[in-house]
């Protein structure tokens, strides 16, 4: 895989965080306008890489939380149905 390559892979994530995100403002939105900016001034792809790397990692620690909610929400919910915490009833 070259550089190039990787650079469109990491555009294609952001843009599918992005497209999940629907414009609304992140909890971490100063650190993505930190490094939105340094995306602008990197000299090369392997800079640009970087600060796209570092993108990422703040789009999946704004989702961490959605996550642990999701799957939370889901085994109270299986709890309260079955009754019992591990699902099997009786």
């Amino acid at each position: 895989m070259n550089y190039s390559e990787i650079y469109d892979l990491h555009l294609q994530l952001l843009k599918a965080y992005a497209a999940h995100n629907n414009g609304e403002y992140s909890a971490y939105q100063r650190e993505i306008d930190y490094y939105t900016n340094q995306l602008r001034l990197a000299e090369d792809m392997v800079q640009r890489i970087f600060v796209l790397n570092q993108l990422v990692k703040i789009r999946e620690k704004e989702r961490d939380g959605l996550i642990s909610w999701c799957s939370d929400t889901y085994f109270n919910q299986k709890q309260d149905y079955s009754g019992s915490q591990d699902g099997v009833m009786g």
